[in-house]
């Protein structure tokens, strides 16, 4: 009953509000402290509300607000002797503010719970406090420490915690934690913290700790040990001992207390951490995260809280490190990107084994480095880096398969391993001084490996002297040099000697399959560039050898110098190669504006390139030797070359004088050349003339070029003669202008030309129209129909081109008679009358190439064919033709071609069909030179055409009617049986058991085997004939024959090997009808007269310069006769070719003959006279 009294009394608000004042009076009365409630209620069953409770800390701030806290009193006798036991609390709206206050030990909250556990007396009392589960809900927590720089140690708003069993012993607290979210200050989400929480003086404890925001989640056990006092110092004091698990941090996360980081990127890693904040050892430090980035390895960190990281200091002994320049840049984006050098990104992914020792001034280092590039070995150290004057180094480095080509984008450049030793003081200019010493093992340039490279160097204050030593197999040399950079004009003095250096092995000359160079080079200059360069450069005792020969000249000096009003001079000299100088003010990176400028004066038109104002250059050189080709391989000067000159920026005054006897200028040899330019001249402003021009194509002799500047236009006049009998004459009449659009203008007038002995007309009008407009970068250029005429025969050319997109052009043939526009080919004769046309369009990149040309009457080596129709039409892009050529003789259409060219790469592939219908054969008898002749016959049939352009395969037959050919040599002229059947197969005409018949005796006999060729040029025989009677020779009595008669055999016959070069093979019995003839001669000589080989101009000239000439093999038919003479046969020895004298006889034998159409007669064997009769003659 009196218990529900006081649930009565209690429900009253007044003494609610009574009940809280006097409650919070006794604890501050008690405990010095301030604490206010604003309201307790007690509920029916025991539980307990406070309201509005308030609670100041010891420096009369606020230390806890709470709205309303819900509990229930499990025990009245605890509760009144300081030891509450309280069941599950619920507490809505706490708000604590923890502090510690400068240069204080202990925090607000630990103050307050000190002077709780206070008796009235001041003696400590004991305080304890259980209850059950504790939920927190709608409330905020900060602490602030105001020892620290950065006072904010944490804010956590909307907290909501859910715990169970909070124990608070005297000063011990004890919670599990099962839920904790909130908004950390730094924009942290915490989604959940779940921890058993210990605190107590010495220690604070969280076991289990896992901590989960929307991007990290940390799995970790941590332990904080201290004495009191310590957090005074906290990061030097307080012990840290941590086990983080599997876990995972986000950059998006520390980006919050970091604004380098950058957003996004995961780090999983597990590790054990000991020690203070500024001095932690990371054990066993496992992280693997981002793209493609790993450690794996111990780490001790100090000082990284020390003020402005004096003390800072890293060691880490790293079994793997892994990551890259994109994980890095990635990572901490506000320090290192466009800071890290972007060069690292060809490392790819560096991996990192051993250990390194960093601190703010000094860095040491013992490792092992692989990336993409290639690995190093690194054990060097630098102390007081930071310091220009102070710091210092040593070390090494090795570099093995490095790539540093690609690392500083040089193509030429390849990889490399070397082993280098450094030391040194300073990085200052004022104060460096370092040592050099290693040796490259490996080094490739220009595509070719180095090896056996030694390398010493001293670098001080800033003078460079270094010394390289190259024992490579194609290099080796000796270089000694200084580059003393110390002084605003550098200086330049450094000694090389060559002792051996096969520039073709080493990829720098290519032209010559031998290149050997040998010699000494000496340079001592001053200056800050090539415009103010003085001093001189010398080459001493210097040879190259090629294939051809050994050059070889004493000394070779440049040397440059300026007078005292800035005129330099630039003297070469050379007793064996060239003298001269150059005297003037230029720029040497200008001179060719300068001479451009001073040729494009003459047109009013022209738009000069902006140059320095003021220049001016005279030069004079004499060439004395060939040696000039080692230099430009493309071009050879004949001794006794000069040139001299002048030209100037201002007036624009251009003269120039060159005469040499002979210049090979890129496969070409041009000889008495003389060049005399000068734009003031009113007369002519060029005059050039050569005795002979001669190419690969054609030859020119008599060439002759004159011009001369009137009215802003150039003209120009030419003569020149040319061809194989020098023979055709050319009359050229060419005038050169700058149209107001400062493009170039090339204009044909009446010019005319002599060719194959016809006089052909370029422009016979003489009109404006026949003209070539271009700009100076050939861009853009238009043919304004130029036209070619003889009689009544034309040859049109227009177009016009666009940049790269749009092509134009047209060539047109009207009645032109094609003998006398091709050139002369030995074996082939060619006339007919061409007409149409030839286009090729081109308009955003696509193709439209055209030809259709008619030859009418078309007659190969004298032999009418027909009218020839060829129609060619390609694709887009080129890289397909479809071809039509049909030929017609009368109504017959005697051959056509079907089928496609092919152009996927440098080579046309053909894909055609022909076919033949009484194709006159005639036309190939001149392939058959002096050893087979009178080629004849028609032939039908299909054939396929497949492969390379330059020597295609066929597959096919072949029916031949009316076919025969003739062996000069033998005097044999040979029928083939009428529709005689050729396989054709690849690069070969096959012959199967053909029947032959010789025209005079109508003996008989098989032909088999093949015939092949070599891109129609080269052509081979390999075929055999066999008869039981077949002639063989039918030759006459000439001058100095060695044999004549008629044969005929029982055998076989070979005919093998080129068709200047054939083996005739002969093995059988002699038949009824031989007549063998050999007349004798009392003649003795000895001596070659079997030909007279006529040498070249370029054979004269190697041969006065020493070089042993190759003498020609000269070529022809070689037989082999190996019979068995029978009775049948009649053998006559002509003894006196005067009176005629004869001794004629028969028999049998054996005769073995060997002859060549050299003269040679070799004959062995056994001859047995059956009879005989000698016809001596004397006198008549």
């Amino acid at each position: 009953m009196l218990f529900i009294i006081l649930l009565i009394v209690f429900s009253i608000p007044a003494v609610q509000t009574s009940v809280a004042r006097r409650l919070t009076r006794s604890l501050q009365e008690k405990n010095d402290v301030v604490l206010r409630i604003g309201r307790v209620s007690i509920g029916y069953f025991g539980d307990v509300e406070l309201s509005e409770i308030y609670i100041e800390d010891h420096h009369q701030d606020t230390l806890l607000t709470a709205r309303e806290v819900n509990t229930s009193i499990l025990s009245i006798p605890k509760l009144l002797n300081n030891s509450p036991s309280l069941g599950d609390t619920r507490i809505d709206g706490l708000h604590m503010k923890m502090r510690r206050y400068a240069n204080e030990d202990r925090d607000n909250l630990g103050m307050f719970i000190q002077k709780l556990k206070k008796e009235p007396t001041g003696d400590p009392a004991h305080f304890e406090l259980h209850t059950g589960n504790v939920e927190i809900i709608n409330s905020h927590y900060s602490y602030y420490d105001e020892n620290l720089d950065k006072q904010d140690v944490l804010d956590i708003s909307n907290l909501n915690i859910f715990a169970n069993e909070l124990v608070i012993n005297d000063e011990n607290i004890e919670v599990a934690i099962e839920n904790l979210s909130g908004y950390e200050h730094r924009d942290i989400q915490i989604e959940n913290l779940a921890t058993q929480f210990h605190y107590d003086p010495t220690s604070m404890r969280l076991e289990n700790m896992k901590l989960k925001t929307p991007n990290s989640f940390i799995d970790a056990d941590l332990f904080f040990n201290y004495e009191t006092g310590d957090f005074s110092d906290f990061e030097n004091l307080v012990q840290v001992e941590a086990d983080f698990r599997e876990s995972t941090i986000s950059s998006t996360d520390l980006l919050s207390f970091y604004d380098g980081f950058g957003k996004g990127e995961k780090v999983n890693f597990t590790t054990r951490l000991t020690g203070t904040l500024n001095d932690f050892h990371l054990e066993n430090f496992r992280m693997s995260g981002m793209d493609r980035s790993s450690v794996d390895g111990d780490v001790q960190i100090k000082g990284s809280f020390s003020d402005n990281g004096e003390n800072f200091s890293l060691d880490g002994n790293f079994k793997e490190l892994n990551t890259n320049y994109y994980d890095l840049v990635n990572l901490l984006p506000g320090p290192l990107k466009g800071n890290l050098p972007e060069t690292l990104r060809d490392f790819g992914n560096l991996q990192l084994t051993g250990r390194t020792q960093v601190t703010n001034s000094s860095l040491v280092a013992d490792v092992v480095v692989s990336t993409q590039l290639g690995s190093a070995e690194g054990d060097f150290a630098l102390r007081n880096f930071n310091s220009r004057v102070n710091s210092s180094y040593n070390g090494k480095l090795i570099f093995k398969n490095f790539n540093i080509g690609r690392l500083i984008k040089n193509d030429k450049l390849g990889k490399t391993s070397f082993n280098l030793d450094f030391s040194g003081k300073g990085f200052g200019r004022e104060n460096l001084n370092s040592e050099l010493k290693g040796s490259i093992s490996r080094l490739t340039f220009n595509n070719y490996t180095y090896k056996n490279i030694q390398v010493i160097g001293n670098l001080r204050n800033p003078v460079f002297n270094g010394y390289f030593i190259s024992r490579d197999e194609n290099l080796q040399m000796e270089f000694n040099g200084l580059a003393d950079l110390s002084e605003d004009i550098n200086n330049y003095d450094f000694e090389a000697s060559v002792q051996y250096a096969d520039l073709n092995k080493l990829n720098f000359v290519s032209r010559d399959s031998v290149s050997v160079f040998k010699g000494d080079v000496i340079m001592n200059m001053r200056g800050t560039s090539v415009d103010d360069a003085v001093g001189q450069i010398m080459l001493l005792n210097t040879s190259y050898k090629n294939q051809n020969d050994l050059y070889y000249f004493d000394d070779l000096t440049i040397a440059s110098s300026f007078d005292e009003e800035s005129v330099r001079t630039i003297r070469i000299n050379s007793p064996d190669v060239i003298s001269g100088q150059v005297t003037g003010i230029f720029k040497v990176n200008e001179v060719g504006a300068l001479f451009q400028n001073s040729i494009g004066s003459i047109y009013t038109n022209y738009q000069p390139r902006t140059i320095t104002t003021n220049q001016y250059m005279e030069f004079d050189f004499d060439i004395y030797n060939q040696i000039v080709e080692v230099f430009y391989p493309d071009i050879e000067l004949a001794p006794n070359t000069f040139i001299r000159g002048r030209v100037e920026s201002d007036e624009k005054e251009f003269k120039l004088t060159f005469r040499s006897p002979r210049i090979d200028l890129f496969d070409n040899m041009l000889e008495n050349i003389n060049l005399q330019v000068d734009n003031t001249n009113p007369i002519y402003n060029t005059y050039f003339e050569a005795d002979s021009i001669a190419t690969d194509y054609y030859n020119f002799s008599e060439f002759s070029f004159i011009n001369v500047t009137q009215r802003d236009t150039l003209f120009i006049r030419s003569e020149i003669r040319g061809g194989p009998k020098n023979d055709d004459i050319y009359n050229l009449n060419l005038y050169h202008t700058i149209n107001e659009d400062n493009k170039s203008v090339v204009g044909i007038q009446k010019s005319d030309l002599k060719f194959k002995e016809k006089v052909w007309y370029l422009n016979e009008p003489g009109n404006r129209d026949n003209r070539i407009i271009f700009d100076n970068k050939f861009r853009d250029f238009t043919i304004d129909s130029l036209v070619m005429s003889h009689e009544n025969e034309e040859i049109r050319l227009s177009g016009s081109k666009r940049d790269s997109t749009y092509k134009n052009f047209k060539m047109q043939f009207d009645n032109v008679d094609i003998a006398k526009i091709t050139p002369e080919i030995d074996s082939l004769d060619l006339k007919g009358t061409l007409d149409g046309h030839l286009d090729l369009i081109q308009e955003n990149g696509a193709y439209y190439p055209v030809s259709d040309l008619t030859i009418d009457s078309l007659k190969v080596n004298d032999n009418y064919l027909g009218d020839l129709d060829l129609n060619v039409e390609g694709n887009e892009n080129l890289t397909r033709y479809s071809v039509n050529a049909r030929l017609h003789n009368k109504d017959v259409e005697s051959m056509s071609a079907l089928g496609y060219i092919n152009v996927p790469g440098d080579e046309p592939v053909i894909d055609l069909e022909v076919n033949m219908n009484r194709l006159n054969m005639a036309i190939f008898s001149p392939l058959g030179g002096d050893v087979l002749s009178n080629i004849r016959g028609f032939a039908s049939g299909r054939a396929f055409v497949n492969g390379n352009y330059r020597n295609p395969d066929f597959s096919g037959s072949l029916t031949l009617n009316q076919a025969g050919l003739r062996i000069p040599y033998l005097n044999v002229d040979l029928d083939f049986m009428n529709e005689a059947r050729v396989n054709l197969t690849k690069q070969q005409f096959e012959f199967n058991n053909i029947t032959i018949v010789d025209t005079k005796y109508n003996t008989r006999g098989k032909l088999d085997g093949n015939i092949r060729h070599k891109n129609f040029k080269e052509w081979f025989l390999d075929l055999s004939i066999s008869s039981d009677r077949m002639l063989v020779l039918d030759t006459e009595a000439e001058r100095d024959a060695l044999y004549y008669g008629t044969a005929f055999i029982d055998g076989e016959a070979t005919i093998k090997g080129p068709t200047d070069q054939l083996e005739i093979d002969v093995t059988a019995a002699t038949e009824r009808g031989t007549v063998f003839k050999i007349p004798l001669s009392d003649t003795e000589g000895v001596g070659d007269n079997s030909f007279i080989h006529f040498i070249s101009p370029e054979e004269k000239a190697a041969r006065l310069a020493g070089a042993e000439i190759e003498i020609p093999e000269v070529k022809g038919i070689e037989l082999f006769f190996d019979l068995d003479i029978t009775n049948d046969a009649e053998v006559e020895v002509v003894v006196d070719q005067t009176s005629g004298s004869t001794l004629r006889g028969r028999g049998a034998g054996s005769l073995l003959l060997e002859i060549n159409t050299n003269g040679k007669f070799n004959m062995w064997g056994d001859f047995i006279v059956y009879e005989g009769v000698y016809n001596f003659k004397y006198a008549g």
